[in-house]
């Protein structure tokens, strides 16, 4: 019975992923980027399948191109910081910076991001592993 659970979770997740990753894309069309914390964040987001504009918080903070390029071509930043204590901080954190610099924050995608994963997860870099896991169960099915 857990199991089963367990399999319906992950793949119910794993529709939710394939279903942000779709509007983030479109987002992206619209003027809007993504920022994560890292290198590999970025690249499990990158191998969902988004397509879009991507900052990392360190190419933000250290680059001055990284900033004139977010003033110039973003609108809207969709902050997708990690769902631990640290990943709260840095999006407050951002928010801030952000709002500074004339781009709209947004946090509706990564409080949707934590609800729907309930806490089964809470680093952005592990999200590919859900859905490859999420996926392969729903192949079995």
């Amino acid at each position: 019975m857990a199991m089963l659970q367990r399999e319906r979770r992950l793949s119910k997740f794993a529709e939710f992923l394939q279903a942000l990753v779709k509007e983030l894309n479109d987002l992206s069309g619209e003027g809007a980027a993504v920022l994560v914390e890292g290198k590999r964040d970025a690249r499990a987001l990158t191998g969902l399948g988004y397509t879009g504009p991507l900052f990392t918080v360190a190419i933000l903070t250290s680059s001055v191109a990284a900033r004139e390029r977010l003033r110039a071509e973003v609108r809207e930043m969709i902050i997708l910081t990690d769902l631990d204590s640290e990943g709260r901080r840095l999006a407050s954190k951002y928010v801030r910076f952000l709002t500074q610099e004339g781009v709209r924050p947004s946090l509706g995608q990564r409080k949707r991001l934590s609800e729907a994963s309930r806490g089964i997860f809470l680093h952005m870099e592990n999200l590919g592993r859900f859905a490859i896991a999420a996926q392969d169960l729903a192949d079995l099915g």
